[in-house]
């Protein structure tokens, strides 16, 4: 039996997380219970190769059975008049994040301008909250997830394009009511037909191998740390790292940015606040007799 009553914590500006996705927080979180899905329910099309990214929290009662979603609780894509399983392409490890993730893709090419829907393939109730679920239909009891999508008539068949190599462009440490921001924004000069993901691997002299974590650009920048609610890697004051990146796009075609890691340091100790002295009142002088 899963565990009860226990939420997922995430940050407005962090979702995508927190799928999993290293944005930038603010200072108010929320919970949200749900494993999340990339591409979400709002993207128009998906490719007939398309990839999955699925994520969940350290906090979500649905985290219990996200380690069976490909194993005991498979996965597909149905559309009225066909039904594809999905298969695992990697489940990352990454002790340092506060997600687990998950990256599927159909076992074969799903039919072009052709509607489907996430679905899993059980018939148990209990399973019910592990995907943001709707109606199937106006006035239907039958609930389904969110997640529907038509697949584009032209398949992306090019590769990411890299136009430059990722560059650091901000590193913070600062705290806020809610948590801590610790993180590393890397610049993300990559281009395609479809949208993408990046696979970071990250290297640390102190970790015993290296962790992987899949992100999602945004606003053109890859972030690397831990974001108020949660993050994909805890930074030691001003330790040296390395990390590649890998972009996948859409349809799966792969390009690297660069054929050796790139290095970079971790955001510094703050320094401590000034010490304020006070200086003793003078007792004002007698008046004279």
């Amino acid at each position: 039996m899963r565990p009860a009553f226990i939420r997922y914590r995430y940050c407005f500006g962090y979702l995508f997380f927190l799928l999993t996705y290293a944005l930038p927080a603010a200072a108010q979180c929320e919970y949200y219970p749900w494993i999340a899905v990339w591409p979400g329910e709002h993207a128009l099309t998906i490719q007939p190769r398309q990839l999955f990214l699925l994520s969940v929290g350290s906090f979500s009662d649905a985290r219990y059975d996200f380690r069976q979603l490909g194993r005991q609780i498979p996965l597909y894509l149905r559309s009225a008049h066909d039904s594809v399983p999905l298969r695992v392409l990697e489940r990352p490890v990454n002790p340092q994040s506060s997600d687990m993730q998950l990256l599927l893709q159909p076992v074969r090419p799903l039919l072009p301008d052709t509607l489907y829907s996430l679905r899993y393939a059980t018939s148990d109730d209990s399973y019910r909250d592990l995907f943001r679920m709707q109606r199937a239909r106006a006035g239907s009891n039958q609930l389904v997830p969110v997640y529907r999508w038509r697949v584009a008539a032209t398949p992306d068949t090019e590769p990411p394009r890299w136009t430059g190599t990722p560059t650091v462009v901000r590193r913070e440490y600062s705290e806020n009511s809610e948590g801590i921001n610790n993180y590393v924004h890397f610049s993300s000069p990559v281009q395609d037909n479809s949208p993408v993901l990046v696979r970071a691997t990250i290297w640390s002299a102190r970790l015993a191998a290296p962790v992987i974590s899949y992100l999602a650009p945004w606003q053109n920048q890859l972030g690397i740390g831990w974001f108020t609610c949660g993050g994909n890697f805890t930074f030691q004051w001003n330790e040296t790292c390395t990390v590649t990146f890998e972009a996948l796009d859409a349809a799966g075609n792969r390009s690297t940015a660069t054929g050796r890691p790139i290095s970079f340091r971790a955001p510094s100790k703050p320094a401590p606040a000034p010490a304020t002295t006070g200086q003793p009142a003078t007792r004002p002088a007698a008046p004279k007799k």
